[in-house]
């Protein structure tokens, strides 16, 4: 009984001195949730590229240097293009909806030309929106998934913005 309280208020140390670490506020704690959500997906999508174009062979022998490149490109990419995005994701009411629907596509289009670029140079660039729009379409559970952490991430975004305006009306 007594080790397991001693265990237990050290980790409230911990738990509070990590928090003093980070020091993050709601807000910017959910704009690290939805950077974290959409690499995490395109690690995933380029973890079923790799598989995919190996012929599931992977699951066999492991992942190769190369393979791993990939998926790293897919985290990447999406990571990338969901910064790139900046103003179309995360915006209020009914025209920030509309931009961040809008901001999806561009997050697809654009996260997949820069994995395929960073994983192969040239013809990555071709190739990584082509395989992103097959993947998508061949399975559209896939596609529902990809579009349903988009938009938690534009909803995690906009209540980042959210309160980032009242910080600064605070201020003003």
């Amino acid at each position: 009984m007594h080790m397991m309280r001693a265990v237990y208020y050290h980790l409230q140390d911990l738990r509070h001195t990590v928090r003093g670490f980070w020091s993050l506020t709601e807000g910017e704690q959910q704009l690290v949730t939805a950077y974290a959500m959409t690499c995490a997906f395109g690690a995933g999508l380029g973890l079923m590229t790799v598989t995919h174009m190996s012929h599931g062979s992977i699951l066999e022998g492991g992942l190769t240097l190369y393979h791993r490149w990939i998926v790293l490109c897919g985290a990447l990419g999406c990571g990338l293009a969901l910064k790139l995005a900046g103003d179309r994701m995360g915006q209020s009411g009914p025209n920030g909806f509309a931009r961040g629907m809008l901001g999806v596509v561009w997050v697809s289009v654009v996260g997949a030309v820069i994995a395929g670029t960073l994983a192969l140079p040239f013809y990555g660039t071709m190739f990584g929106p082509f395989t992103l729009a097959i993947m998508l379409v061949s399975s559209p559970m896939l596609a529902l998934m990809w579009f349903a952490n988009l938009l938690a991430s534009h909803l995690l975004i906009r209540n980042w913005r959210t309160e980032q305006d009242r910080l600064f009306a605070r201020l003003a």
